[in-house]
């Protein structure tokens, strides 16, 4: 581990001292400043408040689990070129802390102005749930902070910032009111969310279903024979329809969960990263909308 995090630093002195960290598409092609987000599905609720005015970036790929991301040199060179860094916080992206702290470069942390719901157990228990994001409701949340943090930045362009927003949680709430007319009229044997990560806390909370999971948080948890026996005894004695995983993380787990109650295996939900390609979730509403419609053919 030192020798990795020796080669890391010393790869990035080498780069700066010689002044040889060419300049790449990530860098400023005009004079707009840029923001670095720590993660795609906040790049792209920045990049829809911000517009023109910035240029939004994340520091991790589509398809990249967030939570035991390691950054490489090369980030630490884009993170210098950068102008402000964004990332979500509630521990969520572990490596941060290190990440900026010998970088002068402004940061935005989400959820220092977001209420967080506590993991109940495990490891975890008493820690905030850092995926906040995955609600709608708490979506339009977040685009209230970078509304206003992107107006402290640019004071002179608030109005645009605040207009942009308006437009955007528009759309989120569209996606909300969906969701939750498909709720109220679920039968409520029906209303549990049962996935491989207990990502979806605030989902369940905001919306008013049961949450089951095979991890509390971090697909790097080991699934204890309790906890799948637990599992596979809810799903098979409220006889609930489907099971989900994540795009991350291997469904293998969560596959037995199916074939030992018989539950159907209702697909991989997306929660740290968007998608690949260009289809199913590789903007923030897509996402939601890719997750929800699975959630209700699964429940309904």
């Amino acid at each position: 581990m030192k020798k990795k995090l020796l080669h890391f630093v010393f790869s990035f002195l080498i780069c700066v001292s010689a002044n040889s960290c060419k300049r790449t598409s990530f860098e400023k092609e005009t004079n707009k400043e840029v923001i670095l987000a720590s993660f795609t599905v906040l790049a792209d609720i920045i990049e829809n408040v911000a517009k023109d005015e910035f240029s939004v970036k994340s520091i991790t790929k589509p398809g990249v689990e967030v939570h035991g991301y390691q950054p490489t040199p090369s980030d630490l060179i884009k993170a210098s070129k950068a102008d402000v860094f964004i990332d979500n916080g509630f521990g969520f992206e572990l490596w941060a802390e290190k990440f900026v702290s010998n970088l002068q470069i402004k940061r935005v942390t989400i959820s220092n102005r977001l209420e967080p719901i506590f993991i109940s157990e495990d490891f975890y228990k008493g820690k905030p749930n850092p995926h906040a994001w995955i609600s709608p409701k708490r979506g339009m949340i977040y685009v209230n902070v970078i509304v206003d943090s992107l107006s402290e930045l640019k004071p002179s362009k608030a109005e645009s910032f605040k207009n942009n927003g308006q437009i955007y949680k528009n759309k989120i709430a569209k996606i909300d009111k969906d969701f939750s007319l498909f709720i109220n009229n679920l039968k409520k044997n029906n209303r549990y969310l049962v996935t491989c990560e207990g990502a979806f806390s605030y989902l369940t909370n905001d919306y008013g279903l049961k949450e089951a999971y095979l991890w509390p948080v971090n697909a790097e948890s080991q699934i204890t024979p309790k906890r799948m026996a637990s599992t596979i005894s809810l799903v098979k004695n409220k006889n609930i329809p489907s099971v989900f995983c994540e795009s991350t993380v291997s469904n293998e787990s969560q596959m037995v969960v199916a074939s030992e109650t018989g539950a159907k295996f209702g697909g991989d939900l997306f929660v740290d990263s968007l998608s690949q390609d260009n289809k199913s979730a590789n903007t923030y509403l897509k996402m939601l909308q890719h997750n929800l419609t699975l959630i209700k053919k699964g429940l309904n």
